[in-house]
C-alpha cells in the first residue's frame, strides 16, 4: 500500500506540473509555447517592386461592414478597383509601402490563444464564423503579378507597454505578436492619387469668364445671367473687367481675385465618379456647344448630376467658369449639383452607378441626412486650344529713345556689315518661329492628355473652392477705402505729441 500511496503521489504531482507548464497568460511573452521571436514574417517576400496589388479590409463595428481598398496595376496603369479603376499615383508609394512590410519582424511574442483575438484587437474583418463584432483588426494583403500572395497579415490594437508596437496575427494562425509596423497603410483615396484637379499655375491665368446661365431642373429651362470676364496682361499686370469702365469710387477687389486664382491652381478631388463609356466617347470628339450626345444613358448620366444638354449648348444648375492661360489651354469647369456624404459615398459614391441615376432635386435633402458631412460640389472640366492666348510669333520691338545709326546712309547690298545685320534678324526670326511652333504643339498635346484624363470622369471638389471660384460681376469690385494709409501718396503721416494744427515746412 505504501507503495501504491508514492507511486499516485508521484503521478498526482507530474499531472501538476504538466498542467501548470501548459498555462498560458495572456500578453506575457515567457509563458508563450512558441519561440519565433526576431523572425521575419515573410522571409521569401524580398522585392518590394514585386507588388502589384495591395488590398486593406478594415471593419466598422457600427454598421457591420468590412470596407475594402485596393490598389492595383491593371491594363498597363495603377488603379483603384474601389473607385472604378480611377487612376492611383501609386508607384513609389506601394514600393515603399511593401519595402515597409519586408521588414516587418516578431519583434515581441505575445499570445498564442485564440480567446485573446478580441482583446487585442486581431480578428480577421473577414472571418464569417467570428461572432463578435469587436475586436476586428486591418487586413492586409499584398500579391505579386500572378496573384500569388506576398505577404497576408491582421493589425490589431496598439501593444500598451511597448511603445511603438501594435499587436498582429497571420491569418490562419493562433500566435500573436507585438510589432514595429513601419510601413504607410493608408487607405485614404486621397492619400492614392493626384489631387490636384486642373495643375494650373496661377500666373499663367490671363482670362477668366464667369457664365451665369443656369438651368434650372424644377422648371425646365435655362435662366439667362450676368456674363462677365476679367483679363489680364500678364502675371504681375493689373485685372481689368472687359468693356466695363470702374465707376471712379470703386477698385477692383483684388483679395477676391487673389483667393479665386489661388483656388484654381489647388482645386482639390476629395472624390469621383465615372461617367458612361457612351458619354467618355462623346466627350473626346466635341465638348461644350457641339456637345452631340449618342446615347439616352449619357443624358441620364449628366442630368443626375446637375448637367444639362440644351439646344444652346452644354449647361449646368451653377454655371460655368472658363479659365484661359497664356500655354493656350481653356478649361472650363461646370459646377453641378451639390453633394454632402462622408468616407467611402463621398469619394467613390456608395451604391451610385451610371445605371441607378438620382433625382438631383431631391440629392440635397438626401445629403442633409449625411451627420459630420460637409458640403461639395460636382465638376465636370472640358478642355479646349486657342492660340491667340499665346505671346505674339514675333514681338514688337522696345519703345525707347530714338537713335542714329552709325552709318545712315544705305548700305550696299553686299556691304559685310549689312549682310551681317540681316543674317542675325533672320536667324532671329526663325528661333521665334520654331518657339512659336513649338508652344502651338505643346499647347495641344497638353490639351489633347488633358483631354483624355478629363473625359471620362465627374469630379467631387470642395463648396469652399467653388464659392471662391465662381464669383459675379458684383464680387469684381470694392468701394475705395476713402482714408489713405499713413505714408501713401497724398496721406499725411501721424506725429505723436504735436498739436493737430502743425504742418511740416513746404506742407499745404
Amino acid at each position: 500500500m505504501k507503495e501504491l500511496t508514492k507511486t499516485l503521489i508521484f503521478v498526482g504531482v507530474a499531472l501538476v506540473l504538466t498542467g501548470a507548464a501548459m498555462l498560458r497568460i495572456p500578453d506575457r511573452a515567457k509563458d508563450v509555447a512558441f519561440n519565433d521571436q526576431g523572425q521575419p514574417f515573410f522571409p521569401e517576400f524580398k522585392d518590394p517592386f514585386a507588388c502589384t496589388d495591395l488590398e486593406v479590409i478594415d471593419y466598422e463595428p457600427s454598421t457591420a461592414t468590412a470596407s475594402r481598398f485596393e490598389v492595383k496595376w491593371k491594363d498597363g496603369k495603377w488603379v483603384i478597383p474601389s473607385h472604378s479603376d480611377y487612376p492611383a499615383d501609386a508607384k513609389d508609394r506601394l514600393a515603399k509601402t511593401a519595402a515597409g512590410v519586408m521588414d516587418l519582424t516578431k519583434d515581441t511574442v505575445r499570445s498564442d490563444r485564440a480567446e485573446d483575438q478580441e482583446e487585442f484587437g486581431v480578428i480577421d474583418p473577414l472571418d464569417a464564423k467570428a461572432t463578435s463584432l469587436k475586436g476586428r483588426g486591418k487586413r492586409v494583403t499584398l500579391r505579386d503579378k500572378t496573384e500569388k500572395v506576398l505577404a497576408d497579415f491582421i493589425i490589431g490594437k496598439e501593444v500598451k507597454d511597448r511603445s511603438g508596437q501594435r499587436y498582429v496575427r497571420v491569418p490562419g494562425h493562433k500566435q500573436i505578436y507585438g510589432v514595429n509596423v513601419k510601413a504607410d497603410l493608408s487607405t485614404k483615396f486621397s492619400d492614392w492619387i493626384e489631387t490636384n484637379l486642373l495643375k494650373v499655375d496661377s500666373g499663367r491665368i490671363r482670362r477668366v469668364k464667369f457664365d451665369n446661365h443656369k438651368v434650372d431642373p424644377e422648371q425646365g429651362q435655362l435662366i439667362k445671367g450676368d456674363v462677365v470676364t476679367i483679363e489680364r496682361k500678364d502675371s504681375s499686370g493689373p485685372w481689368t473687367i472687359q468693356g466695363q469702365t470702374i465707376p471712379a469710387e470703386q477698385e477692383i477687389n483684388t483679395d477676391k481675385l487673389s483667393t479665386m486664382t489661388s483656388a484654381l491652381a489647388d482645386l482639390k478631388i476629395v472624390g469621383v465618379r465615372p461617367k458612361p463609356e457612351a458619354l467618355k466617347k462623346d466627350l473626346k470628339v466635341e465638348s461644350g456647344d457641339r456637345l452631340k450626345l449618342s446615347s439616352e444613358q449619357a443624358f441620364r448620366s449628366l442630368f443626375s448630376k446637375g448637367f444639362y444638354l440644351t439646344r444652346d449648348g452644354l449647361y449646368s444648375n451653377q454655371g460655368d467658369v472658363v479659365v484661359s492661360t497664356d500655354e493656350g489651354v481653356v478649361y472650363t469647369l461646370r459646377f453641378g449639383e451639390v453633394v454632402v456624404a462622408t468616407g467611402l459615398e463621398l469619394t467613390a459614391g456608395g451604391d451610385e452607378s451610371a445605371s441607378k441615376e438620382k433625382d438631383p432635386s431631391k440629392s440635397k435633402d438626401a445629403a442633409k441626412k449625411s451627420d459630420g458631412a460637409s458640403e461639395n460640389r460636382y465638376v465636370m472640366v472640358t478642355v479646349a486650344f486657342d492660340p491667340s492666348l499665346l505671346p505674339a510669333e514675333h514681338p514688337p520691338e522696345p519703345e525707347g529713345p530714338l537713335t542714329i545709326p552709325d552709318d545712315p546712309f544705305q548700305k550696299k547690298p553686299d556691304d559685310p556689315k549689312r549682310v551681317a545685320e540681316e543674317k542675325a534678324e533672320k536667324e532671329k526670326r526663325d528661333r521665334e518661329t520654331a518657339d512659336h511652333k513649338k508652344r502651338v504643339e505643346d499647347g495641344q498635346k497638353r490639351v489633347a492628355e488633358l483631354t483624355d484624363r478629363f473625359a471620362g470622369w465627374y469630379y467631387v471638389t470642395p463648396g469652399d473652392s467653388f464659392h471662391s471660384i465662381a464669383l459675379t460681376r458684383a464680387d469684381l469690385t470694392r468701394k475705395k477705402d476713402e482714408k489713405k494709409p499713413a505714408g501713401s501718396p497724398g496721406g499725411m503721416p501721424d506725429f505723436p505729441g504735436l498739436p493737430p494744427s502743425f504742418k511740416p515746412p513746404g506742407h499745404p
